[in-house]
């Protein structure tokens, strides 16, 4: 660990594990430092321009701290070549669910979040993800989602295929760069003010409805998605008629993209099998209340 916090001129730095994330694995530096070993297959270079993009907003984002231009950094952790970025440590805690005023406010900093992100120009950001529905664009370890189908367990086939074959691209809804992952464990809060927004991973172009598809999904439960937050983000984001009718199709489309995501962490031995049945009958469950009327 010190030879990869000395690419940043840190020693003798108390080090301590956050929790894991899906894709990477934190680590406090001190109270000061935020350490990120990136694990995903692609690397975060969306992420930290588009972090580096944003200003003006109510609440802090963790920007990168360069080194010599550069955001991230290949050392060694443990004998193995990692990535990894710092950032500095934004105090605060996570919200939890049922606490609707919170939530609420949740709400509307990712609508605040949206408006701003929104505003970015596109042109100038590296080549990006883009989360539209095309689920072979999803990780660069599934060209097709024949991959997947053929490569859950026989019992989930068909009720696989039959989800991911019926997800496709809806270019009749307003797309902008979005979120795209804001669950409570990337929210810091200081009292009932958001302090931060975090984990910036899956950023990119997609349905702007999608964020609040999104986050009601993980701010609620399964089938009961959370209407506080739903009322804090349209309160300071109105939606259109038509993103609020797509709301359901957007929360199922984006559950069948994590799904090919995990398939492809599969492929690469970051999940076992248990982990990925897992995620399949979470897909089940999100249809199920999806096709409900």
């Amino acid at each position: 660990m010190d030879s990869l916090l000395r690419h940043w001129g840190l020693q003798g730095y108390a080090v301590r594990p956050l929790t894991e994330g899906t894709n990477n694995t934190g680590y406090y530096v001190g109270d000061e430092f935020v350490l990120r070993i990136h694990r995903n297959a692609i690397a975060p270079t969306y992420e930290h321009a588009v972090l580096r993009s944003l200003s003006g907003l109510s609440f802090a984002v963790p920007v990168p701290v360069p080194v010599d231009g550069e955001t991230t950094v290949r050392g060694e952790l443990h004998g193995e070549t990692v990535l990894a970025s710092l950032s500095r440590r934004i105090p605060g805690e996570h919200p939890v669910r049922g606490d609707s005023g919170r939530v609420e406010a949740c709400g509307r900093a990712l609508a605040e979040l949206d408006h701003a992100l929104g505003r970015l120009d596109q042109a100038e950001l590296p080549p990006p993800r883009v989360w539209d529905g095309d689920l072979t664009n999803v990780h660069p370890r599934v060209p097709s989602i024949d991959r997947v189908i053929d490569g859950v367990a026989a019992e989930d086939r068909d009720d696989v295929a039959r989800i991911l074959t019926g997800i496709g691209p809806r270019p009749d809804l307003p797309r902008q760069i979005i979120h795209g992952d804001f669950a409570m464990t990337n929210v810091l809060m200081a009292g009932d003010r958001v302090a931060a927004i975090l984990d910036f991973e899956t950023a990119g172009p997609g349905y702007r409805a999608m964020d609040l598809a999104v986050g009601r999904f993980f701010f609620g439960e399964v089938g009961h998605p959370s209407e506080a937050f739903q009322r804090g983000y349209l309160d300071a984001f109105p939606l259109t008629d038509a993103e609020l009718s797509a709301i359901r199709e957007l929360e199922l489309m984006r559950e069948a993209t994590s799904l090919v995501h995990w398939y492809g962490r599969y492929v690469d031995g970051q999940i076992t099998a248990e982990n990925l049945a897992d995620r399949v009958e979470r897909l089940r469950r999100v249809e199920d209340w999806a096709s409900e009327r």
